[in-house]
């Protein structure tokens, strides 16, 4: 029942979340951005875990597929929660304007940049993890973001973007710094993918 509530929770407060950022950004232009993205993902894993829950009555009837969709989707959303802290609220703040507030509080962003992240996180440690998933799997949290790379990085390339993040605008920077750029975000997204693995594991005994 736990985790039936929390993804509904979760499947509205998305909504929500992604029509505010919708009605500011337009579409196509909202799914520019890695958070609406990984938003997304996130609000359609919850939502699939969500129908198996209630058909099932519990999340013991889960298949891989679904527990793993919702892994990625935990880790892509704790990837957004650490850019965004990491990376460009400094930003902002060292710009001269309130980064840790424009990035949390304003508009859809306390559900995009904050409760999203930590609900769909721990929904999954607590209710539909694989807490058998060796370190080898966890790869597969990695590639929506990398699916996302894959289009970014080209789309600036060719100009057809600009970012929308500072470490994608590849003709604002030397080549060395965009590698270096690409080499760090893909060792802190792989990073992140441990996070939930590691935590459904500690947690395995509390479960059972």
């Amino acid at each position: 029942m736990a985790a039936m509530v929390i993804n509904a929770l979760v499947v509205v407060v998305e909504v929500w979340g992604l029509v505010t950022s919708i009605s500011i950004n337009g579409v196509p232009g909202d799914f520019v951005f890695y958070t609406q993205c990984s938003n997304l993902l996130g609000a359609v894993a919850c939502l699939l875990c969500l129908l198996a829950e209630v058909r099932t009555r519990g999340g013991a009837g889960l298949c891989r597929s679904l527990r793993w969709l919702k892994y990625a989707a935990s880790c892509c959303l704790l990837m957004t929660f650490v850019v965004v802290i990491t990376v460009l609220a400094p930003m902002l703040e060292a710009a001269g304007q309130p980064g840790f507030y424009m990035m949390f509080a304003e508009g859809a962003r306390p559900v995009t940049h904050l409760a999203a992240p930590f609900l769909v996180l721990g929904s999954y440690v607590a209710f539909e993890a694989d807490r058998h998933m060796s370190l080898r799997q966890s790869v597969v949290g990695l590639l929506p973001t990398l699916a996302y790379t894959a289009v970014a990085y080209p789309c600036n390339i060719l100009r057809l973007w600009d970012g929308p993040y500072p470490f994608l605008q590849v003709w604002r920077m030397p080549l060395w710094v965009t590698l270096l750029w690409f080499v760090v975000l893909l060792v802190l997204s792989f990073s992140l993918c441990q996070v939930p693995r590691v935590a459904a594991q500690r947690t395995r005994r509390l479960t059972q």
